[in-house]
C-alpha cells in the first residue's frame, strides 16, 4: 500500500465548477472507474441490538418513515406514530395513535437536551412532545380552507420534510413542506401556552424547489450567535439565511452559481439534463479542549459556526465573523447588549464528482458528504483534501421522494431522515432492518487496527506517512495545518506523537517476521524497504544500520536483499555514508561478477569513504581485474589519493594488451566507453586540476584541498622544469616527462582537448607552482629580476608553453625518437597558439619564439598543417619579420598560404595573393577568391585593380573550374574587369569560355526560379471560372497568361548583354548539351533587344541535329510545314529503332524442334517501351506544332478580316468579303493538310504493326507480345492526337474542317513521307482500307464512349454525328456505294460535282445534281445520345463546353470556360432532319432509285429520258408492273436496278 495514493487525493477542480459536458463525461465514467483501495480510515459498524428489534417494531409499530439519532433512537412509522427506544432496542415512549389523522410520519428532530421532539406528518401537521411524559407540547394544524389569509400552516396534505430546535430552546423551532413553505413555530409560555407562527419563505414562480431547511444547533459553548436564531433554507434557486430571535429578519442571500462555460459568465440552471439536488448542513460553534504543554501553552480554542451548502456538484463554505469585538470563545465584551453584526464569507469551494445529495459536518473542518450513486467523501475544507470512504455500508440507503411526490419535478431523494450525525458519529437506516453507525479512526486506531491484522508492512507505510504529512487522506487525532501553509510548531508535535510509535511498528515487525520462520522473501524484502524509507524519514539511521541490519545478517540471502534495498537510495544521495561493516558486506557481496563490481563502483562514487572502513585493496583489484577504471579513479580519489588512479590507469593503457588495438584503449569491457581507460584518464585529469570530484563533476571542498588535489596531478603530468640552454638526453627527458609522454602516446588530440578546457577554468588561475632551480644551475648577471621570479613560480599556462617548449625543441633534433611529427606539431601548435593570444601572460624570449617557428615550418606532417599555420599566422601577426622575403619559399613549402596570402598583400603583390588561394590544397579555400577579390577591389586603388585583372586573364580558366556563377558575379562587381576580357581570354578553351557563358546567360535552375525577373515573366493562377477535369491534361487547367499587358506591375525583360554573346552560346550548347537547346530559346526569346537572330540559330541546329531546337525555330518562323515534317523524320527514325528492338520470332527449324516459346523478357520490355515513350513524345511534339499553327494563322486570319472591315481601307464590301473569304480557306486548307499528315503517319504506324501481327506465326509468343505492346501505345497515340484534333476543331469559328480531313482520309493520302507545304494540294495516293479504318473508329469510340459531354459536343459542332457517318460509310462501301465530298465542306467549294468525271458517282443525282441521300439514322443517333446525356444532366439547363485556343510565338495557353450553348441540340436535328428520299428542294414524294454502281438518280430524271407515255404508265401502274419494267443505269448502259 503507498500512503501517497488516496481514492480522491487530487481534487477535480479547485476553484471552477466543472462545464456541463465536462459533469456528463464523468457521469458516464462513473461505472467504468474502478475504486482504489486504501488503508481504511472510516469505520462502519452496524448497532446490533437496535437492527434485530427492528423488524419485530416494523410489524407492531409499522414500516419506519423517519428517524432521528442521538442519546436515544426516534423512529417516525408510516402509521403516524414515533417510537423513541434507546440503543439496546428497548422501546422508551410511543407518541401518538394509531387511529390519528396526522398521517405517516416524515421528519422528526430531537431538541438539544432530548427532552422535547418535534414531529412533522405527511397530513402537514408539526407536533411538539414531551416524549419522557408522553404528552404533546404544541400542535401546528395545516392549513384549512375557512382560515384567513393572516394564517400560516402547511398546505394540508402536503408533507412536512425538515423539522428542527433552534439552538438550545425547546420553544422555538422550524418545520419545511416539500412545497416550498417554510415556518417559524414559537412557544409562549405565561399565563396561557400559546404558539405563534411565521412564514420565512413560500413557493415562488422563480424558486424551482426547497432542497432543505435547517436552524443553528447549540453548540459546545456559549456564543454570540445563539441569540440571533439563524435559519438557513436552501432552494434551487437561492440560500437565504433569517435571524429568527427579537423578529425575523433576512440577513444573508445568494443566488445560484451556475458553471460558466466557455468563460461566459451567464447565468443558467445547473441541473439540466439531471434531478435536481442540494443540501445544507450547519457547523455550530464548537470548543476544543487539550492538554497544554510547554510548546503549546494555549489549552482550548473557539470556533465559529460555518455553514455547508451543496448546488449540484458544487459545495461551498460560508464562514461566520462577528464584527464587534468579541472574547476568544465569541461572547461579547462590550456591555451595550446589542446584537452582533454578521459576516458571511466564503472560504471554500469544491467540485464532486457527482450531484451531492447529503452533506453533514463529523468534525471540525471534516466534511462528510453523499453522491447520488451512494459514495461517500470525507472532505477537509482546511487542506482541501477530499478522501472516498471506501468501506460502504452493506445495505442500500433509501432516501424519501417527497419533493417529487408533491410537486412532480424531478429531484434526488432526500437522505436527511434516514441519515444523521451525532458526536462525530453518523447514522444510517440501510435497508428496512439494520442500523449502522460509522466514524473516522484516530491514526493510532488505524495502526493498531492494521497490526492486529498482521500487516506490518502497511502499518510503517502509513505511519511514515503520518510523520511526514503525506497520507493523502484525512487524518484524526494530530495536528492539522491550513492548505499551502506551514507551521514548525504543528510539525514538532506531529514527529513528537509519531516518531516514537514508528520506531515500536519497526520493532515489532522485524521481531515478529524474522521470528516466523515460514515468511516469504517477498514480505522480508518489503519490510527492508519500508524500514528504510522510515529511517530516512525519522532521521535514525543507528536503527536501520543496526537492529534493522543485524536482524538480516542472519540469512546471507536476507542481507543481499538488505543490501539491494539501500542500493537506490545510495545513488540518489539520501546515504551518504555507510558504517565498516555495512561496507565490508557490501565489498564482499558484490565482487563476484563484472556486473555487480560495477554495481559497486557506482555506490561507493555516491558515498563518503575513509581510510580502513573497509577493504580498499579488494576493492581495487576487483576493478583492476573487470577494467572498472572509472570505479578505480573515484575510489583512490575517495581516499584522498589523486595521483595513483593515474599512474595505474597509464600503466594499464600502455601494456601490450591495452596497446594492441586503439579500440581496447578507448573502449571498456562490452564496448562500454564510460570505463575504458583512454576516456577516464582524461575526464579524470580535467576535472581533478580544475579542483572537481570525479566523476560528479561538483567542487571539492575545502579550497585547499581542491588546490591540493589539482597541484598534485599537475606536477605529475607538467613537471615544472626550468627553462635552460642546456641539452637534456633521452633517459632524463623520459623519465621527467614520463606521465605526459604516455598521455600523449594515448591520445595526443584529448590530452590537448582537456588541457584547453582546464585553461578555460577560472581555478586554475589561483594556482601556481614552484619550479626549483637545476643543480649547478647559474642564472644569467643579466636577466631581469622580474624574470627571476616567473622562473621561481609559474602559472599554469605558463607552466604548459614552458614544458612543452622543452619536448619540442628537444625532440626536434637532439631526440627525433622522443616524439612523433604529428605530437610534436600539434604540441607546438597548441603552445604557439596559447602564447600569442594570452600575451604578455605567458612570457617567451625571441630565441624561444624564432627556433619555435622555424620547427613549425620545418615539420613535413600534412596531419597537422591546418593547425601549425594558424599558430604560425598569430605569431605573425605578434611579431612582424623584419623581412618578409625570407619567408616566401619557407611558407609555400610548408603550405601556409594564409600567411603567403598575408606577405602578397603586404608586398603589394595582388594578382600573387590572389593566386594563393587556388593554390591552397583545400576547395573551400578556392570558392574564397571570390570575396577575397571583391574585398581587395573595394578598395579602389590602381595598382590593386590592375593586380586582379592580371590575376583574372591569367588565371580565367581556373577560375570558371571553381564556380562560374561566382566568378561572373565577381566580374560585374570589380570595375576593372569585364566580360569581354573574360571571354577573349577564354576563346581557346570553348568548354570553359561555355561555363562561363553559361553562369552569364543562363544561370541555374535553382537561382532561376529564385530570379525576380523569371517570377515575373509567366504569373500563373488557377481559374475559378474552370470547370471540372474533363480528360484534358492538368496544365490545360491553369491560366497562364503570357501578355505582359494583363499582369499587373509587369516589367518588360531586357537583354544586357550583345547578340554575339547568346549566339556564341548557343552555338556551344549545340555541341557541349544540346538537351537545353529549347529551354534556352524559349526563355530568351521575348528579351528586347533581339538576343539572337533566328536564321542562325536554324543554321546551327540544323548543324549539329538539335531538332528540337530546330522545330521551334521553324514554328517562330512561320514555317510549320518544315517543323513538322522535322518532327516526323525524327518520329521515323525512333520507329524504326523500334522496331529493331522487338525481339525476332524462332525459325521454323526451331519451333519444328518442339522447343516451348518463350515470353517477352523484362529487359526487352523494358527496351521496347523506352522507343515508344520516345515515340509518343515526338508525336505530342507533332500535336503542339498543329496547335501552334492554329494559333498564329488564326490571329493572321483574325487580323486579316480587321484589315478588310477597316474604314480607311478603300475596298468595297464585296471585294473585302472575297478575300477574307479566299484567305481563310487558304489558311484552312494548310491547316487541314496538316492535321491530316499528321494523322496519315499515326495511321501507317498502326496499319504496319497489324500487318505484322497477321503475319506471325501462331509460336511466336515473345514477337507477337511485343507487337501488341506496340500497337497499343500507337493506339494510345492515335487516340491522343484525335483528341487534340476535335479539341481544336470544337470551336465554331474554327479553321479546321473535322469532316474534310475524314473525307480527305477515306478518299486518298499521299506517299509515305510526302508532308505538303501549304501551297500545295494534297495530293492522290493509295486509299484507306477497311483495316485502317476500323484502327481509326475503334480508337475514337473508346476515347469519347465515357466522355458524354464531348460526345455532346461533337454532335453540334461537327455536320453529321462522327461515329454513326463513318458506320453508314463502312456498312455502304462493303456494299459498293461511294461516297462523294459534300460541296459545302469540300476545300474546291466552287468546283461543282456534276464536273467530276461520271464515273466518280456520288449521292448526288447523276442528272440533275441535287442531293438524293439524307440518312434518317442520324436522328436516332441523335435521340439515344440526348437520353444519355440526360441520365447525368438536367435537360433544361443542358451546358456545353466552347473551347477557346489562343496561341503566340512564345507560350501556348488555353481558356477554358464555360458558357449557354448558342444552339440547343433539338434546333440543330430540327433543321437536319429529313426521310430517306428526300430531295434538297423538300419534296417528299421524290423517289431515288440506287443501282449496284454506285449511280443515283430520281425517278423523274430517270424517267425522262424513256418515252413519256411510258413511264407515265408505269407509274400509275401497279406494284407488279413496276417491279416487272427494267431500269438501266445512264452513266453504265446494260445495267439494271436492284430490287
Amino acid at each position: 500500500m503507498d500512503v501517497d495514493t488516496s481514492v480522491s487525493s487530487t481534487p477535480l477542480s479547485t476553484l471552477e465548477t466543472s462545464p456541463e459536458t465536462e459533469y456528463e463525461s464523468r457521469i458516464a465514467n462513473l461505472n467504468s472507474t474502478p475504486v482504489q483501495c486504501t488503508t481504511e480510515h472510516f469505520s462502519w459498524r452496524q448497532l446490533t441490538d437496535v437492527s434485530e428489534k427492528l423488524p419485530e417494531l416494523q410489524e407492531q409499530f409499522g414500516q419506519i418513515s423517519a428517524s432521528c439519532m442521538g442519546d436515544c433512537v426516534a423512529l417516525g412509522t408510516v402509521r403516524g406514530l414515533v417510537i423513541v427506544a434507546d440503543y439496546l432496542g428497548r422501546v422508551k415512549a410511543m407518541l401518538g395513535s394509531p387511529t390519528s389523522s396526522y398521517g405517516e410520519v416524515s421528519a422528526v428532530a430531537f431538541s438539544a437536551d432530548y427532552l422535547a421532539l418535534v414531529a412533522g406528518y405527511a397530513s402537514g401537521y408539526v407536533i411538539v412532545w414531551d416524549w419522557a411524559k408522553g404528552t404533546t407540547v404544541s400542535v401546528s394544524r395545516p392549513l384549512q380552507p375557512s382560515d384567513g389569509p393572516g394564517v400560516a400552516g402547511h398546505p394540508v396534505d402536503m408533507a412536512v420534510t425538515f423539522v428542527g430546535f433552534i439552538g438550545a430552546s425547546k420553544h422555538r423551532y422550524i418545520s419545511s413542506s416539500a412545497g416550498g413553505y417554510v415556518l417559524y413555530h414559537h412557544i409562549v409560555r405565561r399565563l396561557l401556552t400559546t404558539m405563534s407562527t411565521v412564514q420565512l419563505s413560500s413557493p415562488d414562480q422563480t424558486t424551482d424547489i426547497l432542497f432543505e431547511a435547517a436552524p443553528l444547533a447549540y453548540g459546545g459553548y456559549e456564543c454570540s450567535t445563539d441569540d440571533l436564531g439563524l435559519v438557513a433554507v436552501l432552494t434551487s434557486a437561492h440560500l437565504t439565511i433569517f435571524k429568527t430571535r427579537h423578529g425575523v429578519e433576512q440577513r444573508y442571500r445568494q443566488g445560484c452559481q451556475s458553471p460558466t462555460i466557455g468563460g461566459n459568465a451567464k447565468k443558467q440552471r445547473p441541473f439540466a439534463k439531471r434531478p435536481y439536488a442540494g443540501c445544507l448542513s450547519w457547523l455550530p460553534a464548537l470548543k476544543h479542549q487539550r492538554a497544554a504543554t510547554a510548546t503549546d501553552p494555549v489549552a482550548s480554542h473557539f470556533t465559529l459556526p460555518k455553514l455547508a451548502y451543496s448546488w449540484g456538484t458544487s459545495i461551498h463554505v460560508l464562514a461566520l465573523e462577528l464584527d464587534h469585538k468579541v472574547a476568544a470563545n465569541g461572547a461579547p465584551l462590550d456591555s451595550s447588549g446589542s446584537l452582533a453584526r454578521l459576516r458571511f464569507e466564503p472560504v471554500s469551494k469544491w467540485e464532486a464528482i457527482e450531484d451531492v445529495v447529503f452533506c453533514r459536518w463529523i468534525d471540525d473542518d471534516v466534511l462528510l458528504y453523499m453522491t447520488r450513486s451512494q459514495r461517500i467523501f470525507v472532505f477537509e475544507t482546511n487542506l482541501r483534501q477530499e478522501t472516498e470512504v471506501s468501506a460502504s455500508p452493506p445495505g442500500s440507503i433509501a432516501g424519501r421522494p417527497w419533493v417529487t411526490l408533491a410537486t412532480g419535478v424531478e429531484a434526488e431523494p432526500s437522505y436527511a431522515q434516514v441519515m444523521s450525525v451525532c458526536r462525530r458519529r453518523v447514522f444510517a437506516v440501510c435497508g428496512e432492518s439494520s442500523v449502522y453507525t460509522g466514524r473516522l479512526l484516530a491514526w493510532t486506531e488505524r495502526l493498531e487496527l492494521l497490526v492486529e491484522q498482521n500487516r506490518h508492512v502497511d502499518a510503517i507505510t502509513l505511519a511514515t506517512g503520518f510523520y511526514q504529512g503525506r497520507t493523502g487522506q484525512i487524518v484524526v487525532g494530530l495536528p492539522r495545518q491550513k492548505h499551502g501553509g506551514s507551521n514548525t510548531a504543528l510539525e514538532k508535535r506531529r514527529h513528537a506523537l509519531v516518531g516514537s510509535k514508528l520506531v515500536d511498528l519497526m520493532r515489532a515487525a522485524l521481531r515478529q517476521t524474522f521470528d516466523d520462520r515460514h515468511v516469504g522473501d517477498s514480505l522480508v524484502r518489503a519490510l527492508a524497504s519500508v524500514c528504510v524509507v522510515a529511517c530516512l524519514a525519522i532521521d535514525n539511521q543507528s536503527l536501520l544500520f543496526g537492529e534493522v541490519f543485524e536482524r538480516y545478517t542472519a540469512n546471507p540471502r536476507r542481507m543481499r536483499m538488505y543490501l539491494e534495498t539501500i542500493e537506490p537510495f545510495i545513488l540518489s544521495g539520501d546515504i551518504a555514508h555507510l558504517p565498516p561493516q555495512i561496507l565490508n558486506a557490501m565489498v564482499d557481496s558484490y565482487g563476484a561478477t563484472p556486473q555487480l563490481v560495477r554495481r559497486l563502483g557506482d555506490l561507493l562514487m555516491n558515498l563518503r569513504l575513509s581510510p580502513g572502513e573497509f577493504d580498499i585493496d579488494r576493492v581495487l583489484s576487483s576493478c583492476r581485474q573487470h577494467r572498472l577504471w572509472r570505479t578505480f579513479a573515484r575510489v583512490w580519489l575517495g581516499m584522498g589519493d589523486p595521483v595513483a588512479p593515474v599512474i595505474s590507469i597509464l600503466a594499464a593503457a600502455s601494456s601490450e594488451d591495452d596497446l594492441s588495438s586503439d579500440a581496447s584503449v578507448f573502449a571498456g569491457e562490452d564496448g562500454d566507453d564510460d570505463e575504458a581507460p583512454g576516456i577516464v584518464i582524461f575526464d579524470y585529469l580535467d576535472m581533478v586540476i580544475r579542483g572537481r570530484r570525479y566523476p560528479d563533476g561538483k567542487q571539492i571542498r575545502p579550497q585547499s584541498v581542491a588546490e591540493q588535489y589539482s597541484t598534485l596531478v599537475t606536477e605529475l603530468v607538467l613537471p615544472p622544469v626550468e627553462m635552460t640552454s642546456r641539452s637534456h638526453s633521452s633517459d632524463e627527458l623520459r623519465t621527467t616527462f614520463s606521465t605526459l609522454l604516455a598521455l600523449l602516446n594515448l591520445g595526443a588530440d584529448r590530452l590537448l582537448v582537456t588541457l584547453n578546457h582546464v585553461l578555460g577554468d577560472p581555478f586554475t588561475g589561483l594556482v601556481n607552482f614552484i619550479v626549483k632551480p637545476e643543480a649547478g644551475g647559474v642564472a644569467s648577471k643579466h636577466s631581469d629580476r622580474s624574470l627571476r621570479r616567473a622562473s621561481q613560480v609559474k602559472s599554469f599556462m605558463q607552466l604548459v608553453v614552458d614544458t612543452f617548449f622543452v619536448l619540442a625543441t628537444s625532440a626536434d633534433r637532439e631526440q627525433p625518437g622522443l616524439l612523433t611529427k604529428r605530437q610534436n606539431g600539434l604540441l607546438s601548435s597548441f603552445a604557439l597558439t596559447l602564447y600569442a593570444t594570452r600575451f604578455p601572460l605567458i612570457y617567451l624570449t625571441d630565441e624561444s619564439v624564432d627556433k619555435w617557428s622555424s620547427i613549425l615550418l620545418q615539420l613535413d606532417d600534412p596531419s597537422t598543417r591546418v593547425e601549425r599555420e594558424y599558430a604560425f599566422e598569430l605569431l605573425f601577426k605578434l611579431n612582424p619579420p623584419q623581412s618578409y622575403d625570407d619567408y616566401i619559399e619557407p611558407t609555400r613549402k610548408a603550405g601556409f598560404f594564409r600567411v603567403l596570402e598575408s606577405i602578397y598583400r603586404t608586398l603589394e603583390q595582388y594578382d600573387l595573393a590572389l593566386r594563393t588561394y587556388l593554390d591552397h590544397p583545400e576547395y573551400v579555400y578556392h570558392r574564397a577568391v571570390f570575396s577575397a577579390t571583391k574585398e581587395l577591389a573595394a578598395s579602389r586603388r590602381p595598382k590593386t585593380l590592375e593586380g586582379i585583372a592580371e590575376f583574372a586573364r591569367g588565371s580565367a580558366v581556373e577560375l570558371v573550374e571553381v564556380d562560374a556563377e561566382s566568378f561572373v558575379s565577381t566580374v560585374e562587381a570589380v570595375s576593372s574587369l569585364s566580360h569581354d576580357i573574360i571571354v577573349a581570354a577564354l576563346a581557346d578553351q570553348a568548354q570553359a569560355q561555355f561555363a562561363y557563358l553559361r553562369a552569364l546567360l543562363d544561370p541555374t535552375p535553382e537561382a532561376l526560379s529564385r530570379s525576380p525577373d523569371h517570377q515575373r515573366s509567366a504569373v500563373t493562377v488557377t481559374d475559378e471560372r474552370a470547370p471540372p477535369n474533363i480528360g484534358l491534361s492538368d496544365e490545360q487547367h491553369i491560366v497562364v497568361y503570357p501578355f505582359r499587358s494583363l499582369v499587373p506591375d509587369s516589367e518588360q525583360r531586357s537583354n544586357k548583354h550583345p547578340q554575339e554573346y547568346h549566339e556564341r552560346y548557343l552555338e556551344l550548347m549545340c555541341r557541349y548539351n544540346p538537351g537545353n537547346v529549347l529551354a534556352y530559346l524559349r526563355q530568351h526569346a521575348d528579351l528586347s533587344p533581339e538576343p539572337f537572330r533566328l536564321a542562325y540559330v536554324q543554321s546551327i541546329c540544323s548543324k549539329h541535329g538539335v531538332s528540337d531546337g530546330l522545330v521551334w525555330v521553324l514554328m517562330r518562323l512561320g514555317d510549320f510545314s518544315g517543323a513538322l515534317t522535322t518532327l516526323i523524320a525524327q518520329m521515323d527514325q525512333e520507329t524504326e529503332r523500334m522496331r529493331a528492338a522487338v525481339p525476332v520470332a524462332p525459325n521454323e527449324d526451331s519451333e519444328g524442334e518442339g522447343e516451348q516459346a518463350s515470353a517477352l523478357g523484362d529487359a526487352d520490355r523494358e527496351r521496347l517501351v523506352d522507343h515508344l515513350d520516345r515515340t509518343a513524345h515526338e508525336v505530342d511534339g507533332c500535336v503542339n506544332v498543329c496547335r501552334a499553327a492554329l494559333s498564329k494563322l488564326g490571329k493572321d486570319v483574325a487580323a486579316q478580316s480587321a484589315h478588310c472591315h477597316d474604314p480607311d481601307t478603300p475596298m468595297s464590301n464585296d471585294v473585302a468579303a472575297k478575300a477574307q473569304s479566299e484567305y481563310r480557306a487558304l489558311v484552312s486548307t494548310q491547316l487541314c493538310d496538316l492535321w491530316l499528315a499528321l494523322l496519315r503517319k499515326v495511321l501507317g504506324y498502326l496499319h504496319h504493326t497489324s500487318q505484322t501481327l497477321d503475319g506471325l506465326a501462331t509460336g511466336d509468343v515473345a514477337t507477337r507480345e511485343a507487337w501488341q505492346l506496340v500497337s497499343k501505345r500507337q493506339r494510345w497515340m492515335l487516340q491522343s492526337v484525335l483528341d487534340a484534333l476535335i479539341f481544336a476543331a470544337s470551336s465554331a469559328s474554327s479553321l479546321i474542317s473535322l469532316r474534310h480531313i475524314i473525307q480527305q482520309l477515306l478518299a486518298s493520302s499521299p506517299a509515305p513521307g510526302d508532308i505538303p507545304s501549304p501551297q500545295k494540294q494534297i495530293g492522290s495516293g493509295r486509299s484507306l482500307d477497311i483495316a485502317e479504318i476500323q484502327h481509326l473508329l475503334a480508337v475514337a469510340v473508346s476515347a469519347y464512349k465515357t466522355e458524354a459531354q464531348l460526345m455532346a459536343l461533337t454532335n453540334v459542332l461537327v455536320d453529321y454525328d462522327l461515329f454513326t457517318t463513318f458506320a453508314q460509310l463502312v456498312r455502304s462501301q462493303k456494299q459498293g456505294w461511294h461516297v462523294a465530298p459534300d460541296s459545302a465542306t469540300s476545300s474546291g467549294a466552287e468546283t461543282s460535282v456534276l464536273g467530276r468525271p461520271a464515273s466518280g458517282g456520288g449521292c448526288l443525282c447523276n442528272k440533275c445534281g441535287e442531293r438524293i441521300f439524307n440518312d434518317q439514322r442520324q436522328n436516332r443517333a441523335m435521340a439515344g445520345l440526348r437520353k444519355q446525356i440526360g441520365q447525368y444532366y438536367d435537360s433544361s439547363s443542358l451546358r456545353m463546353l466552347d473551347l477557346h485556343v489562343f496561341e503566340d510565338a512564345s507560350a501556348q495557353w488555353q481558356w477554358i470556360k464555360l458558357r449557354s450553348a448558342s444552339t440547343t441540340y433539338d434546333e440543330f436535328l430540327s433543321n437536319r432532319s429529313g426521310r430517306l428520299g428526300s430531295s434538297s428542294s423538300g419534296n417528299s414524294a421524290q423517289r431515288v432509285v440506287l443501282f449496284k454502281c454506285g449511280h443515283g438518280f430520281h425517278w423523274s430524271c430517270l424517267a425522262s429520258t424513256t418515252d413519256d407515255d411510258a413511264a407515265a404508265k408505269h407509274q400509275s401502274g401497279s406494284s407488279s408492273q413496276r417491279h416487272q419494267q427494267q431500269l438501266a443505269c445512264l452513266s453504265c448502259p446494260g445495267r439494271a436496278a436492284s430490287a
